[in-house]
């Protein structure tokens, strides 16, 4: 987590990455309101495992954290969905989409819970028990229900997304001094 009272000097990569990071989340608000948008109007849920994998690996990738085994962990965790879902368009196993769907979760659970730290958001740190519903929802025929979980998915990550876009880029980096490498 960045300190806000020290301010680094930021390259092109740093500033990028911070962009990309902060592009992610609305990436995925995207995927999860389309999702309820879908399951709302449509009377199907499709989530667009495509738009989630872009959010999420995005996220994964350019995550400033100093720890480097939570920053391993979550990078692994977008691996994996990425594969399991390469593996679910490849040969079309319906477990598979949800696995992918589960590791994206995971993903999008961990960062949503190191962001509330960072805004003082206390409810964000609800969101990866939030996920997992909604995940356990999916493997049954709870549409009404995951329509709710998946937007109220939508609303946080925008909020995340809101505040991560209206702060300075440098406070998503802190000191230099503390990553772990």
């Amino acid at each position: 987590m960045a300190n806000i009272e020290h301010q680094e000097q930021l390259d092109v990569v740093d500033k990028v990455s911070v962009v990309l990071y902060r592009m992610a989340w609305v990436v995925v608000t995207l995927s999860f309101g389309w999702a309820s948008y879908s399951g709302a109007y449509q009377h199907s849920i499709w989530q667009p495992l495509w738009l989630l994998a872009v959010g999420c690996s995005l996220l994964a990738h350019n995550l400033h954290i100093y720890n480097k085994l939570i920053r391993y962990l979550v990078a692994a965790c977008g691996w994996l969905a990425l594969w399991l879902t390469m593996s679910y368009y490849l040969w079309h196993w319906p477990f598979m989409a949800m696995f992918s769907l589960g590791a994206f979760y995971a993903v999008i659970g961990a960062l949503a819970y190191k962001e509330s730290f960072c805004f003082n958001l206390g409810l964000l740190r609800w969101m990866p028990l939030l996920l997992v519903a909604d995940w356990v929802l999916s493997l049954g025929d709870w549409q009404a229900l995951r329509v709710v979980s998946l937007l109220l998915a939508a609303i946080g990550c925008l909020l995340i997304a809101y505040h991560k876009i209206k702060q300075p880029l440098y406070y998503d980096i802190g000191k230099r001094s503390h990553y772990q490498l």
